[in-house]
């Protein structure tokens, strides 16, 4: 088998860095493997100004025409039929080998799938974010590569529990997130009686705010801390906010769209120390081992039971959980997600 590095990235996104996805699959990592191992890439991503027309017209006409050798072209996500997605459907069909249609999140369920059909079928692989991408469109192209979504490891790492006990979650407020909360969490935080706090990153309507407000309204040992105006592209503050939690919450829900989700709460909290108790579900197993770094919690007396747990334990047994929490990063850090980009490439 060919087993030839990669030289050089031609990363087209087809969104802003306000996306997890942009952010955790192609910039963050790009600049990882700039950094440390010298490849450079290009990292388009669509807009209409004049310096986003530039970039896209120069990282186009060099794959296009120039491309490098042992170079990986990676179309994003992309799913439109604008000129943008034009392009590129000609990008993949000019050329073929080795390029790349990366898609970690069901959009063929809620989005007019024609278009991003044509990029799964007509690039030469497929890089998913979840085993049910995988078993989803392998029919279409059956070229295709479970590769999770990394985090970026800035070195924060939890250094103790705290002394008021603190229950986090990260995460957009909406949908079945919403619901796996509200069904499987809050009325476990109900039954407990000692003191602690209530962290929860990513609420951005009021009405919701107001909504978890009300419901913990009659519980006074419960503190309730809402952060507002979170800036997502601000990675060293999403990482000091998370590491303050003692416990973090990750509540998939057995339907299509929350399987094919690639795990990435779990992992921001294993990243930087904090054991995690989530649901047994793909893709949260795949990283969070039951009784190692965290445990499954898929019933609300569950939840009760093992946050208790947690509240109770000893520190020196806590630290242990946080210890190996942060052991798991090798399973989804920049590292790992560069040794997949590298074994797609090689499979012929």
């Amino acid at each position: 088998m060919n087993t030839k590095k990669i030289k050089f990235i031609y990363w087209f996104a087809y969104y802003n860095l306000d996306s997890p996805s942009v952010r955790y699959r192609a910039k963050y990592p790009l600049d990882f493997f700039k950094a440390k191992y010298s490849i450079n890439s290009y990292l388009v991503i669509p807009g209409y100004k004049f310096d986003q027309i530039a970039l896209f017209l120069k990282a186009y006409i060099a794959a296009l025409l120039f491309r490098k050798n042992d170079s990986l072209i990676v179309i994003q996500r992309v799913q439109s039929n604008f000129i943008y997605s034009t392009l590129l459907k000609l990008l993949v069909k000019v050329q073929t080998e080795n390029t790349i249609y990366d898609l970690d999140d069901s959009d063929y369920l809620y989005a007019e799938s024609a278009h991003l059909l044509y990029f799964v079928r007509n690039c030469d692989k497929i890089s998913s974010g979840s085993e049910e991408i995988c078993k989803y469109l392998f029919k279409y192209n059956s070229n295709i590569f479970h590769v999770t979504s990394p985090i970026i490891d800035l070195n924060i790492r939890k250094a103790r529990k705290n002394k008021d006990f603190v229950v986090g979650w990260i995460g957009g407020f909406e949908g079945r997130h919403k619901e796996g909360l509200i069904n499987l969490l809050f009325p476990a935080l109900l039954e407990l009686n000692f003191d602690f706090k209530l962290v929860i990153l990513g609420i951005m309507d009021l009405t919701d705010i107001d909504l978890i407000n009300e419901y913990f309204k009659n519980h006074f040992n419960i503190k309730i801390e809402i952060p507002t105006n979170i800036n997502w592209n601000d990675e060293l503050y999403l990482q000091n906010e998370i590491v303050k939690f003692d416990i973090g919450i990750a509540t998939l829900i057995e339907d299509e769209i929350q399987l094919s989700k690639s795990g990435i709460k779990a992992k921001q909290y294993m990243n930087n120390g904090v054991p995690v108790l989530s649901t047994n579900l793909l893709e949260n197993n795949r990283y969070v081992i039951d009784g190692y770094n965290g445990f499954y919690c898929d019933t609300s007396p569950a939840f009760k039971k093992r946050i208790l747990q947690f509240f109770e334990m000893k520190e020196i047994e806590y630290l242990t959980f946080s210890k190996n929490a942060a052991n798991s990063i090798v399973h989804f850090d920049h590292e790992k997600y560069l040794s997949d980009l590298e074994r797609i490439k090689n499979t012929p």
